[in-house]
């Protein structure tokens, strides 16, 4: 009996394993499920920095675009580590108009990464939207001298 019910857990996380391995990320719909959705146009919602050379920042710019009928403050923009800095409009930006939130990243590390700025607007105060920037940093060997 306990053969079999460790036997079938496996399989199903065999199951599971494969079936979200086969799931592309390209192919993966990435949306904002907090209250900021149809008032906030995030452009763009990840940034994809591609490869990167190692112990140069790299910089990037996400556009916030007010699209309600009220101002928009981003309340609080941060990173989970100290390795991506985060900048932003610090200003009520009216309606149709647009703010940035810049990121840093100090590629201090070879390597894919992933880094999650999280944001908070006056339209959910109280719930983080996390942002995605993504890309590899090269060897320092590859670094162009």
């Amino acid at each position: 009996m306990r053969s079999t019910t460790i036997l079938s857990a496996l399989s199903l996380t065999l199951w599971a394993t494969a079936t979200l391995t086969a799931q592309s990320t390209s192919s993966m719909e990435i949306g904002d499920p907090t209250q900021n959705a149809g008032k906030v146009k995030w452009i763009p919602m990840q940034i994809e920095t591609g490869d990167v050379p190692f112990g140069i920042p790299v910089e990037r710019t996400i556009e916030a675009k007010n699209i309600s009928n009220e101002d928009l403050i981003l309340i609080e923009v941060t990173s989970g580590c100290h390795c991506a800095v985060t900048d932003w409009t610090r200003d009520p930006i009216p309606p149709g108009q647009s703010g940035f939130i810049r990121v840093v990243y100090d590629a201090q590390r070879e390597g894919e990464f992933y880094k999650v700025i999280s944001i908070r607007t006056n339209f959910d105060p109280e719930t983080q939207l996390g942002l995605g920037m993504v890309g590899r940093v090269l060897p320092k060997s590859a670094k162009k001298q």
